[in-house]
């Protein structure tokens, strides 16, 4: 019995080893645009976000954030495309 402990906890220690080595962190979602979506203001470093497109856009103050909010899809997308 003890020599089958001394080979199945090793090789069950080693899979979990192995197991926990592959889980990777997600990449956080970058920022999609340079200027904001509603106005084409520069952005500043603490302006407001939102999620859209797998990543994050930027709004110059909590207004625009505001009009995104209250935009349908083909809206935000509308501006979404014709940001700089």
């Amino acid at each position: 019995m003890k020599k089958l402990l001394n080979l199945v906890v090793p090789a069950v220690l080693t899979l979990f080893a192995a197991c926990s080595s592959t889980v990777t962190a997600a990449p956080a979602p970058t920022l999609l645009k340079s200027s904001c979506l509603v106005s084409g203001e520069p952005l500043k470093a603490d302006s407001p976000t939102a999620d859209y497109a797998g990543g994050k856009v930027g709004f110059c103050c909590s207004k625009c954030l505001g009009k995104w909010n209250g935009m349908d899809d083909t809206g935000k997308k509308a501006k979404f495309d014709a940001a700089k």
